[in-house]
This record gives structure tokens, sequence and C-alpha cells, in this order.
């Protein structure tokens, strides 16, 4: 299995159009990457320096699945949206 860096997805991002300052919308799964180096943080980064301070990211965070109760809601996040939100809050 290819390991994947954070230069690899970056290189990735800009090849197909993404540039400092744009949104974007993000729907991923961190396991569709493969092996990623730092796993879902590595991801975040990348995404965080492609598109710059001026840019911003949007990642969905629903489920779909049936109805969840909320003790378990937080389990079911895909990690590299929980990635975001924790970085967020610490103002990464």
């Amino acid at each position: 299995m290819n390991t994947i860096s954070k230069q690899d997805i970056i290189s990735g991002l800009q090849k197909i159009g993404v540039r400092p300052g744009m949104e974007l919308e993000v729907h991923s799964s961190l396991k569709s990457f493969g092996y990623v180096e730092g796993g879902a943080k590595t991801v975040i980064e990348a995404l965080k320096e492609t598109v710059g301070c001026n840019g911003s990211i949007f990642m969905p965070s629903l489920r779909l699945s049936p109805r969840l109760p909320l003790s378990e809601a937080d389990e079911k996040l895909g990690i590299t949206c929980k990635a975001l939100v924790y970085n967020s809050k610490n103002g990464v």
C-alpha cells in the first residue's frame, strides 16, 4: 500500500484546481486515501494550507443511519470531520 503525504494531498488538490482563497465543500472518507502519514490531521492541514487563511473549508457531519442516541452520535462522525472540528476549537 502506498503512503500518502501531506505534500501528495496538496499537489493533488492543486492539480484539480484548488487555489488559495477558495471555498471548498469537502466530503471525504479517510480510508479511501489509503495510508496517510499523520492520519486525518494531515488531510485537514493539507486542505487548510491549500486554501490559505482567506479560504474556507466546509465539511458536512451528517450520518445516513437511522435515529441515533446522542450518546452514540460522536462515534458515528467521520474522523476527518472530527479533526477539522477539534482543530477549529483550538484555533489551529
